[in-house]
């Protein structure tokens, strides 16, 4: 009797179980992620701010099979821009940081002989005011706004426009006030903020985040927007060494290989770099090497649903980026 009692008891429990979900709330499970093949792709980077833009850069125009249609620059105006004299290597007077990130893409295209790849400047300044964007404030204009909008409009909600943002998301976010039409046609890739896996908890003290609050909290509050964010937290994971990097750079007679190598002593960089850019579009490249869950928005942005990275696998990122080098500008 008690043995059948103790039986009962199992199965029941068992029932229960079956029929509650495996799947954490913040979590989706991989067969039910959304399709990310890719239509069309825009890369849109503050170029001149760092060095790992460039890396990320010729990272996705060295895949074959990535569709990048067009490259956009963006600004990095941050507030040290009026404190200090020297922004890397850039004097701070008179700083025109959005012309500095359209001369480096103009100079990478360039050597690796893509220049007839449209690459349109984008915005010089924020969306909106430095005390917050409302309706009836100024939207920047700039001919990567209109790219955006013009290749947002040939595409679909089921063949997205990606727009893989390495900056602030000013473009993106300008293009979408100027025609909120295009917006089901678009998909977001971000890189910025913090976010903790355990807690849930985002944090926006983070400098692409700074460089335009106003119009990231922009994206992370259209709900008819799909996102996709790399927090810095996660891609910090990635990180190249100096003096081997500059090595491996040494061994390649190629113009975009001397840039990269440059890059090092222009930023100041140090014994090594955080390659938080090529984080992101490695993780674009190769979801196996990234975990994606379907987390809250903060918020104060109405706590919707978007997709944030939450581990990679910095190894593999790495291996491939040498890799892929070697594989088209190796002898």
């Amino acid at each position: 009797m008690k043995k059948a009692l103790l039986l009962s008891i199992v199965l029941v429990a068992t029932a229960i179980q079956s029929c509650q979900s495996p799947v954490s709330s913040n979590q989706t499970s991989p067969e039910t992620f959304p399709d990310t093949s890719h239509h069309t792709v825009i890369i849109d980077a503050d170029t001149g701010n760092e060095m790992d833009d460039l890396y990320a850069i010729v990272r996705a125009l060295l895949e074959k099979d990535f569709p990048v249609v067009g490259l956009a620059s963006a600004h990095f105006n941050n507030v040290q821009l009026l404190t200090d004299s020297v922004w890397h290597v850039y004097p701070t007077e008179n700083i025109q940081t959005m012309a500095i990130s359209q001369q480096l893409n103009e100079m990478l295209l360039t050597g690796m002989g893509r220049l007839d790849l449209p690459h349109p400047h984008g915005c010089d300044r924020i969306v909106g005011y430095a005390w917050g964007y409302y309706e009836g404030a100024p939207i920047p204009e700039s001919p990567a706004v209109d790219f955006i909008i013009e290749q947002a409009k040939q595409a679909s909600p089921d063949q997205k426009l990606d727009v893989v943002i390495l900056g602030p998301v000013t473009n993106l976010a300008a293009a979408l006030l100027r025609a909120p039409e295009i917006t089901p046609n678009v998909r977001a890739y971000l890189l910025g903020m913090q976010y903790n896996p355990a807690t849930g908890a985002w944090n926006k003290n983070e400098f692409n985040a700074r460089n335009d609050l106003n119009a990231l909290d922009l994206l992370l509050s259209n709900d008819k927007l799909e996102v996709i964010v790399m927090p810095a937290s996660i891609s910090a994971d990635l990180t190249f060494e100096h003096e081997a990097s500059v090595e491996r750079l040494d061994q390649y007679a190629h113009p975009s290989a001397d840039l990269l190598k440059k890059r090092w002593a222009d930023v100041h960089s140090g014994e090594s770099w955080i390659m938080w850019d090529l984080a992101l579009v490695e993780a674009i490249l190769h979801p196996q090497w990234a975990t994606m869950e379907t987390v809250s928005a903060p918020p104060e942005n109405g706590g919707r649903n978007i997709s944030a990275y939450t581990a990679i696998e910095a190894d593999s990122m790495r291996e491939d980026f040498w890799g892929t080098l070697e594989g088209n500008w190796g002898m």
